[in-house]
């Protein structure tokens, strides 16, 4: 019985701790959106934190899956988002629309 219990916490600190981090990994992002999502950058790409929140979530998938490349940048985001699962962008989405 200890060893089920035992597994039975391991298993859930293994989930907890592999849980997608939305300010941590916004943090690659904000080097051209800014910190708050505020940022306009190239003076054409528009701030974050000023499209709604489904629009965000669907440009990321898009970016990730190379099928967006609004203002030129479809290459650079697909780069950027290479690797992320769709629970980090959920986290990353969800993370920007606290900073307004």
């Amino acid at each position: 019985m200890k060893k089920l219990v035992v597994i039975s916490a391991l298993a859930c600190l293994g989930v907890s701790a592999f849980a997608a981090d939305g300010a941590t990994l916004y943090k690659k992002c904000a080097v051209c959106h800014g910190p708050k999502a505020d940022k306009v950058y190239l003076n054409k790409v528009p701030a974050l934190n000023s499209i709604s929140k489904a629009d965000r979530l669907k440009y990321m998938k898009e970016y990730a899956a190379g099928t967006r490349n609004a203002y030129g940048q479809g290459a650079l985001m697909k780069i950027n988002l290479k690797g992320l699962t769709e629970a980090d962008f959920k986290a990353i989405d969800d993370y920007i629309d606290t900073l307004k």
